[in-house]
């Protein structure tokens, strides 16, 4: 649920509490109230790219971003009418969003990529790195052409989506990055090792361009468990596998692309200034077994 609707179903504050000596007198009711009058993590007037934006996570980010005042440069790896018709649904009083394609695995793909994006808006405030390619294919029968794939678009082409964003992003105050990782760069599982592998490289990578780009760019991460999204389809339609999910997630169900958004929005905002470097585990708590 968007962040505004979550502040506006709240109940009017009426506690009445001392503040403490030296401060102003409805101090405490100030602060427990400020949240209905005072947009959340707002990004009002960023500007920003977020990649993998067709459908599952990346369609749920950009619409939160959109949702939260961000004018949006939507990536897909091909510019088809979804795409599009999201682009146009997502324009806003930011101005409008525009839908841009490229395969990022092609390293070639991704710097016309960001030079076009360059010639849409002259700045970037933040990029999210969220495209992404899966296959839990066994370690026995990986080919050539899935590893490359695999590196090839969730690691690489993360990095070099932020490497050349960075001109864009050098033009801002504001300029912040975040990389979409999965559970399973840190929690092993059987099958899968090129995926499990590329976002393992893309938590440290996060963690290094965050020393290297600071203070002017913060980078965080965030590592989804298991989501509800086409990528997803063949686990969680099984019944089989998503009880298991279900049994071994303390918070007993599998996740929706809606509950790794506002995280993001979060790490955009002003409100994380401070925070640089992190990785957010956002599994329902299944990473704690």
């Amino acid at each position: 649920m968007p962040l505004e609707k979550l502040i506006a179903a709240r109940a009017p504050c009426d506690i009445s509490i001392d503040s403490p000596p030296g401060w102003p007198a409805d101090a405490l009711e100030r602060m427990y109230t400020v949240g209905r009058s005072m947009p959340v993590f707002s990004l009002k007037g960023r500007v920003g790219l977020v990649t993998g934006a067709s459908r599952g996570i990346g369609r749920a980010i950009a619409t939160e971003l959109a949702g939260a005042g961000a004018r949006l440069a939507l990536h897909g790896r091909r510019v088809t009418p979804e795409l599009r018709i999201l682009a146009r649904s997502l324009s806003g009083s930011a101005g409008p969003s525009r839908a841009f394609g490229g395969d990022l695995s092609n390293p070639a793909a991704v710097k016309r990529l960001l030079r076009q994006v360059g010639r849409w808006s002259p700045r970037l405030d933040f990029v999210v790195a969220n495209a992404g390619v899966y296959a839990g294919t066994p370690s026995p029968e990986v080919t050539e052409s899935e590893w490359d794939e695999m590196l090839g678009i969730n690691l690489r082409g993360s990095f070099r989506t932020a490497q050349w964003a960075l001109p864009l992003l050098r033009r801002s105050t504001h300029a912040a990055v975040v990389l979409v990782s999965s559970i399973l760069a840190a929690r092993a599982s059987p099958g899968g090792i090129p995926y499990q592998s590329s976002k393992a490289g893309v938590e440290q990578m996060g963690r290094a361009l965050a020393v290297e780009l600071a203070p002017r760019i913060r980078v965080n991460v965030v590592a989804p468990g298991f989501i509800r999204t086409d990528m997803n389809r063949s686990g969680h339609e099984d019944p089989t596998f998503r009880r298991q999910v279900e049994m071994a997630t303390p918070l007993a169900r599998w996740g929706e692309a809606e509950d790794i958004a506002p995280a993001v929005r979060f790490l955009l905002s002003d409100e994380a200034s401070w925070i640089t470097g992190s990785v957010l585990l956002i599994d329902g708590g299944l990473g704690l077994e």
